[in-house]
């Protein structure tokens, strides 16, 4: 009785993504004006953005329980929900409800990448050394793991938010401007440097005593 009431689940949930993709197929095909183009471009990238992340979350929570399979219906639910909300976005977007958020403050911006920075060197270092704080005796991946991963796929979300650069610049504007992300690099690259020596001494060391 379990067997076919789960089987039955399945076929409708079938039944019910195919005609969700094909509502989405004649409205991903058909004929559009520039207005409606832009309006689909932006509500697939809003839909395709929220379902990716909350498919990396369930697969994260997955692994910190230490099961590694996802069921059938996880990959219907997926291709069902990017394709509905492309959907419901395009119909919002033509009524005039844009959503879209950016970062206006650029030194906003600037610390958040330095975070990310920090977050990801002590991390990797953690990584590294493995201390029991961030062990996970059930799961298959260390809690420090799952912080670099997951700052690395914020880090890829938030960039794009990031203010636009000036159509139209002076001189003086543009040498500033290039000075500040040399400044930036260098610091950075610096950092990368300075990690990436400590860890090869590291290794060097440690291959020695062992």
């Amino acid at each position: 009785m379990m067997l076919t009431t789960n089987n039955l689940l399945i076929s409708l949930n079938i039944i019910f993504v195919s005609l969700i993709s094909c509502s989405f197929l004649i409205t991903l095909l058909g004929e559009k004006d520039e207005l409606e183009l832009y309006s689909f471009n932006n509500s697939l990238k809003n839909s395709v953005v929220i379902v990716t992340l909350c498919l990396l979350v369930y697969s994260f929570y997955l692994l910190t329980l230490g099961k590694t399979t996802i069921s059938i219906n996880t990959i219907l639910f997926t291709i069902e929900a990017v394709a509905l909300l492309s959907m419901i976005f395009y119909f919002l977007e033509l009524k005039g409800l844009s959503f879209s958020i950016k970062i206006k403050n650029k030194k906003f911006a600037n610390i958040l990448i330095y975070i990310s920075i920090v977050i990801s060197v002590l991390s990797t270092i953690s990584l590294v050394f493995k201390p029991d704080f961030f062990a996970n005796e059930k799961g298959l991946i260390r809690y420090d793991e799952l912080i670099l991963y997951i700052n690395v796929i914020l880090l890829g979300l938030i960039i794009p938010l990031f203010p636009s650069k000036k159509k139209s610049i002076s001189r003086e504007e543009y040498k500033k401007e290039q000075k500040e992300l040399n400044k930036i690099f260098n610091i950075f690259l610096l950092i990368y440097l300075i990690f990436m020596v400590g860890l090869i001494g590291y290794v060097i060391y440690k291959t020695v005593l062992n």
